[in-house]
């Protein structure tokens, strides 16, 4: 399975609640940014699922229109930012046969995920809007691996 992590973009101090804080324009710009870059990157998702943090969703919208993804939009509680990792990753299991999927969420979870699957200590914190694609292997007890980062400054795609 391919694993694509994108961090939502930058998002505003403009609500009550963080979880009702929404992208900001600049962050909606580096989300389309990276979106397109996906397109070109292969971004054909058989899943994309979402945080359900507005600022996560509006960043699977964009990210959908981006690539042309004509499926429905999945909101999971296993990608809210204080989630564990161990859930997440079990949660991630049930998606077995899905071929590309799409996780748009926050920091910690993101890193944390990307450290489980690739069997790290850590891994660096994703930068906002930033695209970090995985190919997971086939079978239980293998690393995943680190296929390339998608740059939201730039949309430059680049290998480890």
């Amino acid at each position: 399975m391919r694993v694509t992590l994108i961090r939502h973009g930058e998002a505003g101090d403009d609500a009550p609640r963080d979880e009702a804080r929404s992208l900001t324009l600049r962050g909606r710009a580096s989300v389309t940014r990276v979106g397109r870059a996906l397109r070109r990157r292969g971004g054909d998702f058989t899943l994309i699922v979402s945080s359900p943090l507005v600022r996560a969703v509006q960043t699977a919208e964009i990210v959908a229109a981006a690539v042309g993804y004509g499926g429905r939009l999945v909101v999971s509680e296993a990608l809210e930012p204080e989630a564990r990792v161990s859930r997440t990753v079990a949660w991630l299991a049930t998606l077995e046969g899905e071929d590309s999927v799409a996780l748009c969420a926050h920091e910690p979870i993101l890193s944390s995920l990307a450290g489980a699957l690739l069997r790290l200590d850590r891994f660096p914190a994703l930068r906002k809007a930033e695209a970090l694609r995985l190919r997971l292997p086939d079978g239980p007890g293998h690393p995943g691996e680190l296929r390339w980062r998608i740059d939201p400054e730039t949309g430059a795609r680049q290998t480890p």
